[in-house]
């Protein structure tokens, strides 16, 4: 007669980028219950890139950002509650910070819908209510995301590791990015886009970037960018004297991931292929508007990464829309071209390889 796995539920209803930021606190509940079932339940735009992190056994995507435009969408959060139910969960997990009553009060009753006897989170803005194991505010106040969410872990019983953040995505991914990029030649990607207008880079200024180092530094230049963006892509591109390759619109996200694994140095907006960058170890440029750099920035060594961003006085802040956007309009293009410059050169004198593995195959092959 089998015995059932021990069932243990992670919740992370946010972005791409968050997900990637996750990665090392779903590793250390694995590492806290390597014989449990791990489902991660997670938004539907980070369901593909979630698929394929090899400790967790099952992804429930979650309709989120679908919630918000269309309330129908509440009847298919009810099946999914009842499907989740099922499998009779110990710990409920939630690894993001609630920002409102209205949140947390949402993501409680989430917690509780679930089933799980054990619910574990950051008690803020009334979810302690919902929880049986609370995460005082103050002892992640100040730190990075991903080693906030790693505290939340080590409360529900994982054990963290020396590792960093990572991603992964399919050996097919692989094969058709083979050959999108040229080869023998250093490529800089240039990601002018991201979820929040108040956060992207004017056009213009990543066009004189990617020109100057075209001319100056003998790079190909990739722009990047997801479904939706390609108008921003084809901006750039009108706005260079150069040719660039295009990729805008063009890519999954698994394809995406794969292409920033494949650069010598991405140039990008506060945004998730800033945080994949850091997690397949591409040298890169994070441009910081709003956001508070020194919790979100990327999440790697010292030396694989550069932020620009203006010294002034109402950031950091969390507006969604602001009509004079100082914090991002006050980065110059020289600031950005030196600083990927510098990354260029180290990279070069060290003759680090382009990329590394990022298959859940190879990761395995390796012992990673």
């Amino acid at each position: 007669m089998s015995v059932q796995r021990e069932c243990i539920l992670i919740v992370l209803v946010a972005g791409i980028g968050d997900l990637v930021l996750a990665s090392k606190g779903i590793r250390a509940i694995r590492n806290g219950y390597p014989e449990a079932e791990i489902h991660l339940l997670t938004s539907t735009d980070a369901a593909p890139l979630a698929r394929h992190y090899p400790y967790i056994d099952r992804v429930w995507p979650f309709p989120i950002r679908e919630l918000r435009g269309d309330r129908a969408h509440a009847l298919a959060v009810l099946g999914l509650i009842r499907r989740l139910r099922r499998f009779r969960f110990r710990t409920a997990v939630n690894l993001y910070s609630v920002e409102s009553a209205a949140g947390a009060f949402r993501m409680g009753s989430l917690m509780m819908l679930s089933g799980a006897a054990e619910r574990v989170g950051i008690d803020g803005y009334g979810l302690g209510y919902f929880l049986t194991k609370k995460v005082s505010p103050s002892r992640i106040r100040g730190r990075h995301v991903a080693d906030a969410m790693v505290e939340i872990a080590l409360s529900a019983g994982g054990v963290a590791d020396d590792g960093g953040i990572e991603v992964f995505w399919s050996p097919a991914a692989e094969e058709r990015c083979r050959d999108l990029l040229p080869a023998g030649m250093p490529v800089v990607g240039i990601n002018p886009g991201g979820l929040r207008c108040n956060r992207r880079w004017a056009p213009r200024k990543f066009a004189e970037v990617a020109d100057r180092l075209i001319e100056q530094e003998g790079v190909i230049i990739g722009l990047l960018g997801g479904p939706g963006e390609e108008g921003i892509g084809e901006t750039v591109l009108g706005d260079m004297r150069r040719s660039a390759v295009n990729l805008s619109g063009r890519l999954n996200l698994e394809e995406l991931t794969c292409v920033i694994s494949r650069l010598n140095a991405l140039i990008t907006n506060d945004s998730a292929p800033m945080h994949i960058a850091a997690a397949t170890g591409t040298p890169q440029v994070a441009l910081f508007g709003p956001e508070d750099h020194t919790l979100f920035r990327p999440y790697a060594e010292p030396g694989a990464y550069e932020i620009a961003s203006a010294d002034i006085g109402c950031r950091p802040c969390r507006k969604d829309e602001c009509g004079n956007p100082l914090c991002l309009d006050l980065i110059t293009p020289d600031v950005v071209f030196e600083k990927c410059r510098r990354l260029l050169r180290a990279a070069a004198r060290t003759g680090e390889p382009r990329g590394r593995a990022g298959t859940a195959e190879e990761r395995s092959a390796i012992g990673v």
